[in-house]
């Protein structure tokens, strides 16, 4: 059994199909910057992170107060430079501040 298709929904159904090929190119390249943004702002991210860790390193003990205290600061930028590397997607999406001694209420 054939099916007979009329001239018209042929016309629609190709204009569809033109119409809708440019529309997922477009998206495509959005998706290709947007990974090339993301390179970007991890390499930037990462930049910054070693440079804080190398700032932190350098600071005499008096600053921090104690050797735990410094370890404690050292540790959490290279706990966030892990993160970013482990996954970026995770590091960007939970932004975490250093909080210092704080004590939580249980």
């Amino acid at each position: 059994m054939k099916t007979r298709l009329s001239f018209s929904s042929v016309i629609v159904c190709l204009i569809t199909l033109f119409l809708l090929v440019p529309i997922a190119g477009a998206q495509e390249s959005e998706d290709a910057e947007n990974q090339e943004i993301s390179e970007e702002r991890i390499a930037a991210e990462k930049e910054m992170l070693e440079d804080k860790i190398a700032e932190l390193e350098a600071k005499p003990l008096d600053y921090f107060g104690s050797p735990k205290n410094k370890r404690a600061r050292i540790g959490f930028y290279k706990y966030r430079l892990e993160t970013l590397e482990q996954d970026p997607d995770k590091y960007f999406s939970e932004p975490e501040e250093y909080q210092g001694n704080i004590k939580t209420s249980d």
